[in-house]
Formats: C-alpha cells, structure tokens, sequence
C-alpha cells in the first residue's frame, strides 16, 4: 500500500474562474509522473471523498496515454464525476460557514476547531484549496441539457476500461444512492456498489462502520476480476449492501 499525497500546491496551480487554485489536469499529470515507475505490475487505486475524484482521473489520464491501468478502480464517497458534488463552488464562504458544511468527523474536529480558532482557520484555508481542485473538474453548475435518462452525462470522454468498485456510506449527507450507482457511465468494464453502514467518514466512523468496510474491501479483492475487454457499453451495475 503507498499512500498518495497532492503535489505542493505552488507547483500545479492555474488560473481558475474563482482566482487561482489547483488545477486537476495538472495534478494528476503530476502523479503520473510520480507514480510511473511503481505501476509496471498489477495495481489499484483506491480514493475517498477528494481523493476518489482524484484517482479516477489520474485513471482517465493513463488510459488516455496508452498506460496500464488499475486492475480496479476503487471508489469511496463521492458522487460521480459528471455530477455536481455537495460542496461546489462553497471556496468563497467565510471560513466558519464552510466548516459549517462538514459532515461530523470521527476524530471530533467540530469540538477542536471551536476550541481552537487558528486551527480553524488552517483546516479551512485547506478545505478551500481541495474544493477548488474539484471545482476544477467539474462542470460548473448542473446542466440538465448534458444528460439523458437517469444522469448519463451526454459527450462524455471514454468510458474507463477498468472495473469500477463503489464504497458508500448509507447515512453520508454528501453522496446520494443515485450518485454513486451513476459512476456505472464511466466504465465498460463492470461497476459493484457497495453500501457500508456510517457515513461520509466510514472508513474510521465507527469500529462497526470500519470492520464492515474492510470485510467488504476484501471481498472484492479476492474476488475475480470482472474486466470486460472489447464489451460494446458498461455493465449493469450490481448494488451490495
């Protein structure tokens, strides 16, 4: 397991229509180059919240290039991605009414950030600049005009051709059913729900939220993967509670 950090934000900032921020484009190309030279074998990519976001792009950007791709793309509380996460366009609100949008954390932050007013302010400069960087990938405001049915987003890019694996909490305020069943539009390759018991923070929520993710994690790990190469559209979509 290697965990993933953003490049420093001086080194892949861009001008944005909200003033400057990190921009995805060059976020991922950065972790491409990072991360090449450990993704010759097998591998995946798991991503929570921004990080899901982040990692199905760094997946877009490799299948664009011709580079292997994950054996699975693991997913975890976000919706997806041609649709408008909870928290868009929220990097101008003062610091204490964007903390105010925050789910409640495992760790009690609510309590230390009013306990401690510099830590507010430090973790609010922070939630600003990861919003903006998914500000920068996502479409500005919801535009029925650029879907059809149930969310298939209309000019999409390729669909991935990579299975997708979804994790959802059941009580996450920020991620709908519907939201994270529409990543089945991204890949030709099979996409598994999966909800786990909590909420946003399921991964460290609750022991029970926890074991039930990790339970679930394995499973799909050990299961057989359901790569589809050449499959003519995506796979229905399987829900697993």
């Amino acid at each position: 397991m290697i965990p993933v950090r953003l490049p420093p934000p001086e080194d892949v900032s861009a001008e944005t229509a909200d003033g400057s921020g990190m921009s995805m484009t060059l976020v991922v190309a950065s972790l491409d180059h990072e991360l090449g030279p450990m993704l010759r074998r097998p591998f995946l990519f798991y991503g929570h919240s921004m990080g899901a976001l982040v990692a199905y792009h760094l997946t877009r950007l490799r299948q664009s290039r011709g580079r292997p791709l994950p054996e699975r793309l693991l997913i975890g509380a976000y919706p997806a991605p041609h649709l408008p996460h909870r928290l868009a366009h929220c990097t101008h609100l003062p610091d204490e009414d964007l903390l105010a949008l925050l789910p409640p954390h495992p760790a009690g932050h609510s309590r230390l950030l009013r306990q401690a007013p510099g830590l507010a302010t430090a973790t609010a400069a922070r939630l600003r600049l990861h919003l903006g960087l998914c500000d920068s990938a996502a479409p500005a405001a919801p535009n029925p005009a650029q879907h059809t049915g149930h969310g298939s987003p209309q000019g999409r890019s390729e669909p991935l051709r990579c299975p997708v694996d979804v994790f959802t909490g059941i009580s996450d305020p920020l991620v709908t059913d519907a939201e994270a069943a529409a990543w089945r539009h991204h890949t030709r390759a099979g996409c598994r729900i999966h909800r786990i018991p909590g909420g946003h923070f399921f991964t460290r929520e609750t022991p029970e939220s926890r074991a039930a993710f990790f339970d679930r994690l394995c499973t799909v790990l050990a299961g057989p993967s359901e790569w589809a190469a050449g499959a003519s559209g995506p796979l229905p979509v399987t829900v697993a509670s």
